[in-house]
């Protein structure tokens, strides 16, 4: 954060900036109005910590300067002038400061702005990504993710099969649509099957087809998906969850390449590549005896594990504004902005729903909105940890504690600390963890 600091007493404005300079800050200084302006036009300047009663003018001067430049100003009043301080908080300031000046108490004002401005410049960051991104940048950039978008570029044109692991609501048919997108295929079928939503007994005539008079009730040929996918892509969501039977019978399909609808004689071509996913582990599965391991040993070409949101934490923001414009647009709704509160609140919580749970709480945050408004009925609550150890459910707890307790001040982090008898360095880390 650059700060110009205003001060027309000499000994004053020195000795605040070679005590903001030992905090960090990088500070500039001026004495006037005219200096102020001066160095405003030069840019480069997030905040102004700036006295009301200068040789040629006051601080309101500044603050009308820097109307609508984002630039925030904190004013400097002498001691019990409240009248002076509400003026200067409707005509827009961030905040003031009385004189004599307290060092401690002027950090923490500082602190916290530099905290806002840090979130405002993500908001302000995660809205061009949106406008920006490519398609393999809807998954996000952070560390995780840059090695699921490695892999998902060395398997896309190459046609193999691809294994997609992770927990529920993580993304996995996100990335097999960006799969297919990215392959030679694209412009032929995406067609995508829950493998644990179709009953045992009509899975074989949805896979494979059948022909009329199979069984009773078929009174005419039918397509199956395998047909159906033709050269594209076959993607398979939970594939685990398919019995042991149909399990054999598709390694013959994935081996010899054909396969013969129910009650057919006719051996029909297998083209489609195939994408398999399970949010349970498929060696675990195989261990257990759920799953074929000579299965297991034909699809997993490429495996591919997509992380849970909870870690990558800074992929959070970013997908909340992509989640937002694609939710807006399906409603036609213009994509209202978020504030900083919003973003901490929404960066901090663990999401044990993952994506899925994201886009739910987006979505009712815009239905309890207004139009350019975002209303979390959650804020503030502590989310229950279902079907975590006592460990990860203890920590959880404390920090959604921690961040209601960051809300209540304000966003207030130093006040946050000392109403929770810990230090700052503690709290730092306890939201880190």
């Amino acid at each position: 954060m650059k700060l110009l600091v205003v001060e027309d007493e000499q000994y004053i404005r020195q000795g605040i900036v070679e005590l903001l300079r030992e905090e960090g800050f990088d500070t500039t200084e001026a004495s006037t109005v005219t200096e102020t302006l001066a160095c405003l036009d030069a840019g480069n300047i997030d905040a102004v910590l700036c006295d009301n009663f200068l040789p040629d003018g006051e601080g309101f001067d500044v603050l009308r300067a820097i109307a609508g430049s984002g630039i925030a100003l904190i004013l400097m009043t002498a001691f019990g002038n409240r009248d002076l301080a509400s003026r200067a908080f409707a005509a827009g300031a961030y905040d003031y400061v009385a004189k004599p000046i307290r060092f401690d108490e002027l950090l923490a004002r500082l602190q916290r702005l530099q905290e806002k401005l840090l979130l405002r410049e993500k908001v302000i960051e995660s809205e061009q990504l949106v406008q920006d991104q490519g398609e393999l940048a809807v998954l996000g950039s952070s560390e995780n993710m840059q090695a699921v978008q490695h892999l998902i570029q060395k398997s896309s044109a190459s046609g193999v099969p691809v294994l997609l692991q992770g927990e529920t609501g993580v993304g996995k048919g996100v990335v097999a649509r960006l799969l297919h997108s990215l392959s030679t295929r694209s412009a032929q079928p995406f067609v995508r099957i829950n493998c644990a939503a179709i009953p045992a007994e009509l899975l074989e005539s949805e896979l494979f087809g059948h022909k009329k008079g199979a069984f009773s009730g078929a009174d005419s040929d039918r397509k199956g998906l395998l047909t159906t996918a033709a050269k594209g892509t076959l993607f398979m969501d939970e594939l685990i969850e398919l019995p042991m039977a149909m399990q054999s019978k598709l390694l013959h399909v994935f081996d010899e390449k054909t396969f013969r609808p129910v009650g057919g004689d006719e051996e029909l071509p297998f083209q489609a590549r195939v994408i398999a996913a399970s949010n349970v582990d498929f060696e675990q599965a195989v261990a257990e005896g759920r799953f074929r391991e000579d299965l297991y040993f034909r699809l997993n070409v490429m495996k591919i594990n997509i992380p849970a949101l909870r870690d990558r934490g800074s992929d959070i923001i970013p997908l909340a504004y992509r989640l937002l414009d694609q939710i807006c647009q399906e409603w036609s709704r213009q994509v209202p902005k978020m504030s900083s509160e919003q973003v901490l609140w929404l960066e901090t919580q663990p999401w044990y729903g993952n994506v899925r749970e994201l886009r739910n709480v987006l979505e009712r945050a815009l239905l309890l909105g207004t139009d350019d408004t975002l209303l979390f009925s959650d804020m503030g609550k502590l989310k229950e940890g279902h079907d975590l150890p006592l460990v990860e459910a203890c920590h959880a707890y404390e920090k959604q504690y921690i961040t209601r307790m960051i809300q209540s001040c304000g966003g207030d982090k130093t006040a946050a600390a000392e109403k929770l008898g810990i230090g700052l360095s503690t709290l730092y880390r306890k939201l880190d963890a």
